[in-house]
């Protein structure tokens, strides 16, 4: 596979900007009016397919019957490093599901001391079921971590299980009623955030998630286009994994690039109705780290796929409606920022049209160049029809929430984008971890 490389990347960074700058310069109107019409054309495409997928994901996700007659062996790896809450996410999995014990194992991979201790205690309290894989030289990210334990994993499903995770009583028996009994490749289940209500930030992020995957993850797999994973919550045929190569060890954001492969190779990803409880981070500054690390990943694939998505083969194996979706998807870090241009461009106009300001070349404010600033109320719609469904309040009460939900969209993103942006080009590959301190998980088990 071609990819392109960062010198090649700061290349066509530099050499874009300053034709950018010099069109700007020497033709400002015309410069103006290009970026315009090709701002509303990305933006009306954008909009479009969320409200398809706004309308197709209200609908409930799969709710496949259970309990199973035969049910096969299921690994639930859980990657892990400096987490003191592993302890409780193993006796999560081992006592609090409804899966036989003899059915399922628990792969832990720790690459700390701390993790080393705690895997090697319940390794030896539960032989067999709990499995450590200790790793001393290791390239460290989550991906490369879950290559290493699937070599541990001996079920024929293997599923991956954040650190500070709850999982629901039923998710097992429904991740793998999903995979054995309807065809699936790849299961979903639903992320909700069980810290919802420290404070606006985990608020909107709840929403977020509510909207995502209730709706937006769940009209992907209910119309057979590419469903980008979550991160934990996967459930996954061995044998499909092994078909794809695995995770790629680089990549920030292995979840969504696998979805890429397992697309490419006919997969189809279902969304269950099951949860998993996860937890959000509680400040900007992890928030800022955790997101530009998903950024930078969709950034990452970006580049590995931009020579492959538009030939024939991609083409034939995907089909021209994922291909679609897969480079939408990818887009997404680029569209945050380019929700600032939009905004200045119709202010520019504004400023125009009411003689407020002289440019010195003659601008007409055009009506198309609301349709940017419409669309993005898809999102705060989708968020708070998500969140309602998902139980977390009324649309009412939820609605008070879209003056945060515009600085978390128009603000924290698109800093969070530039901030990948700039690692992409001129940082290596490094993981960000997100501190888990264990907020919410009563709330999220007595529910």
């Amino acid at each position: 596979m071609i990819e392109i490389s960062r010198l090649k990347r700061i290349t066509i960074f530099f050499v874009s900007l300053t034709a950018c700058v010099l069109w700007a310069a020497i033709r400002p109107a015309q410069f103006l009016y290009a970026v315009a019409y090709f701002v509303a054309f990305l933006f009306t495409c954008w909009g479009a397919y969320h409200v398809i997928l706004s309308l197709v994901g209200a609908g409930p996700p799969l709710d496949p019957q259970v309990p199973l007659v035969r049910p096969p062996k299921l690994s639930i790896m859980i990657p892990a490093r400096n987490e003191p809450l592993l302890p409780r996410t193993i006796e999560a999995c081992l006592f609090h599901t409804d899966y036989p014990d003899d059915k399922k194992e628990i792969v832990v991979v720790a690459d700390d001391p701390v993790g080393e201790r705690i895997g090697t205690w319940y390794q030896q309290k539960f032989p067999g079921r709990v499995k450590l894989m200790a790793r001393k030289q290791m390239y460290p990210t989550k991906p490369s971590a879950l290559n290493d334990a699937l070599s541990l994993c001996t079920g024929e499903l293997v599923a991956i299980m954040d650190v500070e995770d709850i999982p629901d009583r039923d998710v097992f028996q429904k991740a793998v009623a999903a995979l054995t009994n309807h065809g699936y490749e790849a299961v979903q289940a639903i992320l909700r955030i069980s810290n919802a209500d420290d404070n606006w930030i985990t608020r909107v992020f709840g929403m977020e998630y509510a909207g995502w995957f209730r709706i937006w993850l769940n009209a992907r797999y209910k119309l057979n286009v590419y469903a980008p994973l979550g991160g934990t919550g996967n459930y996954f045929k061995r044998t499909i994994l092994s078909h794809v190569g695995g995770w790629d060890p680089t990549n920030l954001a292995e979840d969504a690039e696998v979805g890429i492969r397992l697309a490419m190779a006919g997969g189809h990803v279902a969304v269950v109705n099951s949860r998993h409880w996860e937890e959000a981070p509680v400040n900007f500054d992890a928030w800022l780290k955790q997101r530009t690390r998903w950024f930078r990943g969709w950034m990452q694939s970006l580049w590995k796929y931009l020579a492959v998505l538009p030939s024939p083969t991609a083409v034939k194996r995907l089909g021209i409606k994922p291909l679609l979706t897969v480079i939408l998807m990818l887009l997404s870090p680029f569209i945050v920022v380019i929700n600032w241009v939009a905004y200045g461009l119709t202010a520019v106009w504004l400023l125009s049209a009411y003689h407020l300001v002289q440019f010195g070349f003659a601008v007409e404010f055009p009506f198309w160049m609301a349709i940017p600033l419409i669309f993005n109320f898809i999102y705060y719609y989708v968020w708070i029809l998500g969140a309602s469904l998902e139980g977390m309040g009324k649309k009412r009460m939820l609605a008070k929430y879209v003056p945060h939900m515009f600085f978390y969209c128009n603000i924290m993103m698109p800093i969070a984008a530039l901030r990948a942006l700039y690692q992409e080009i001129f940082k290596s590959v490094f993981w960000e971890k997100t501190t888990h301190p264990g907020r919410g998980v009563k709330w999220a088990i007595t529910k």
